[in-house]
């Protein structure tokens, strides 16, 4: 009886402990590896170390580097380094990590990670979805009396002159040569002619932006008085204290952005790229994005106070956002940079 007592409490002992003993092991196994991602810096950069970086390597005892820049420069490293990637994790765009994934340089979602199947259906295709934006109008509500509501409101005599667009090529100024189709109802394949002079109708332009401080000053200052930019920027902006108000406009409604991360194809961290990109879609990151830097969750799991939810593409309105045909837009973006060229030298 002693000795079936002590091999029951042998074997108990031995249960309870494997758990244990599998995730030491799997930490054990990240340790000293060096995992490179690449990224925006700024807010992202600081929301992102605080709620996955930190975590991860206090935990595994691993290193991970963030490279911060701009989705091209990304982009075209991780084609050009396809057999010996340097980033093994990449966020780009929507259409960006399609066509990586496409192109076979990035790899296929993994759904057998455990917090994919709490992401939007859209967020599980084409990369891992991590955050949404919708793309609409920011106004300076001060200046600007009569409220904009439709992106044809652009076109208005009190704005005339006071519209200012992104630098291009980038998704902001693709999104909206086609959204222009949609709201004058031109046809987007037969008529870029009509379609960009209609676009030239809103100049002079006052500022093409890539720095949205500088935007920013510029909409305080009235220089600018309305702006084709995401959700997100603008409400981080009007937190701080900027005189302006964002609309997801009518006709036809506010455009789907995706921030959306992708593996390297061949990573030789892929077990740990996969954990990094399980946490930055779990709840808890998802969370904080949503709740610090006003990024819409693409976890349909992440639940927000109402103060929080009212700046963002959240809940029931995330199905309203307009998608593009982004394999035919990227088909036609060099032909369309350069006629944007023409708009800024006509300007």
């Amino acid at each position: 009886m002693k000795k079936l007592f002590l091999s029951l409490l042998l074997s108990a002992t031995m249960a309870c402990s494997l758990p244990v003993c599998a995730m030491a092991e799997t930490t054990d196994d990240f340790k000293d590896e060096t995992l490179v991602v690449g990224v925006w810096g700024g807010t992202i950069e600081s929301v992102l170390r605080e709620s996955v970086v930190d975590p991860m390597e206090e935990e595994y005892g691993c290193t991970i580097d963030l490279v911060l820049g701009g989705t091209s420069e990304r982009k075209a490293k991780m084609y050009a380094e396809v057999d010996n990637p340097s980033m093994d994790v990449l966020f780009l765009n929507i259409y960006e990590s399609k066509q990586a994934i496409d192109d076979g340089v990035a790899q296929e979602v993994d759904t057998s990670l455990s917090n994919v199947a709490s992401l939007y259906d859209f967020a599980q295709t084409g990369g891992y979805g991590m955050s949404i934006m919708g793309l609409g109008i920011c106004y300076n509500n001060e200046l600007v009396t009569e409220p904009i509501t439709s992106w044809k409101d652009l076109w208005r005599e009190d704005l005339k002159g006071k519209v200012a667009l992104s630098t291009f090529p980038s998704f902001e100024d693709d999104a909206f040569v086609d959204i222009t189709a949609q709201a004058w109802g031109l046809d987007l394949e037969t008529q870029e002619e009509e379609i960009f002079a209609k676009i030239a109708e809103l100049g002079p332009f006052p500022l093409f932006f890539n720095d949205l401080d500088e935007l920013f000053l510029e909409l305080k200052q009235g220089t600018v008085k309305a702006a084709v930019i995401f959700n997100s920027y603008s409400n981080d902006y009007i937190e701080q204290g900027f005189p302006c108000e964002f609309v997801y406009p009518s006709d036809p409604g506010s455009v789907l952005a995706k921030d959306t991360i992708v593996i390297a194809k061949n990573t030789a961290h892929e077990a740990l790229a996969k954990e990094f990109v399980n946490r930055c879609i779990g709840v808890d990151t998802q969370t904080a994005y949503a709740e610090k830097i006003f990024f819409s969750p693409c976890n349909k799991d992440v639940v927000v106070g109402e103060d929080v939810a009212k700046k963002l593409v959240y809940g029931d309105d995330v199905d309203k956002l307009v998608s593009l045909d982004w394999d035919y837009i990227l088909e036609r973006e060099s032909d369309w940079t350069d006629q944007y060229n023409r708009l800024i030298e006509n300007n």
